[in-house]
């Protein structure tokens, strides 16, 4: 699935409970060229695809459902997608030794944090993190989607690349709508 047929889906669901979907303007090519030298590596289309169209969503504005969870994400845009990394980046030394309550899947690297790891979804200030991993292990795929979560922290398996992330998500917002729009 792209981006921009999850967006028109995604507008058709908060239209039928009255709301609006309210994203940013998008990314010119010149801002997404930096952020890639900025990274290091150049973006998967997908991904890439979605901050053309949009620069992130409003705060508390959600777009993204991570499958089998209730709490939606919101858009980060390139600049909170920069803040997300660094902080991580710092925080990681700290977490050396840190071992997760359950195994890691074996298709994401062992590690708290990795220069691979694009931050492109949020809830909570980054306790809740949707990345984008370029830095696999030798059995995942680049361009996995990976989640982080905070209390008690780790790094989860979401879904093979973004266009089936993207499905997913929808598919989760269709059965959870209200609880993904948090209306109660």
């Amino acid at each position: 699935m792209m981006f921009s047929e999850y967006v028109q889906e995604l507008r058709k669901v908060y239209a039928s409970h009255d709301m609006t979907l309210r994203l940013a303007a998008g990314n010119t090519a010149e801002a997404l060229a930096e952020a890639e030298a900025k990274l290091g590596f150049l973006l998967e289309p997908g991904l890439r695809d979605a901050w053309r169209m949009a620069n992130g969503s409003q705060y508390e504005m959600r777009v993204f459902l991570r499958p089998g969870f209730l709490s939606g994400y919101d858009f980060l845009s390139l600049d909170l997608l920069a803040r997300e990394r660094a902080s991580m980046d710092r925080r990681s030394p700290r977490y050396a030794d840190y071992v997760e309550p359950d195994p890691r899947d074996k298709c994401v690297r062992p590690g708290w944090f990795h220069n691979g790891w694009v931050p492109f979804a949020g809830f909570g200030g980054g306790s809740l993190l949707l990345m984008q991993d370029y830095s696999p292990s030798e059995v995942g795929r680049a361009g996995q989607i990976i989640a982080f979560t905070h209390d008690p922290d780790e790094i989860s398996y979401v879904a093979p690349d973004f266009p089936t992330f993207l499905q997913q998500s929808l598919e989760s917002i269709r059965e959870w709508p209200e609880e993904f729009l948090e209306i109660f």
